[in-house]
């Protein structure tokens, strides 16, 4: 199960809106890219996905694979910078595992 913290649940809401996406049910999915990295995909849920809501909408959607290979992981937000919140992954603390 991958963990997602309240700030990062927060900006895949943003993210969302921004990309016009306005149904409920339609969340932004955890996918490998071409390149190795991760990337997020709009899309509707499967029955064995790992569904994360916020404010009565779907926003992150993590499939078996993904959910396998990103198993001791957290989604957070880090500010950078130039002052733009962008979306991390950390190792998930002890602590953190509990509150999940």
């Amino acid at each position: 199960m991958v963990a997602v913290s309240e700030r990062a649940k927060q900006k895949l809401l943003e993210q969302k809106q921004a990309a016009n996406i306005d149904e409920a049910e339609i969340g932004l999915r955890v996918a490998a890219a071409p390149t190795g990295q991760w990337m997020l995909v709009a899309d509707h849920a499967r029955d064995d996905d790992q569904v994360v809501e916020h404010k009565g909408t779907t926003v992150l959607l993590v499939d078996p694979v993904a959910q396998s290979a990103l198993d001791g992981v957290q989604v957070d937000c880090v500010e950078t910078a130039e002052g733009e919140v962008e979306l991390i992954l950390t190792a998930e603390t002890e602590e953190e595992e509990e509150e999940t």
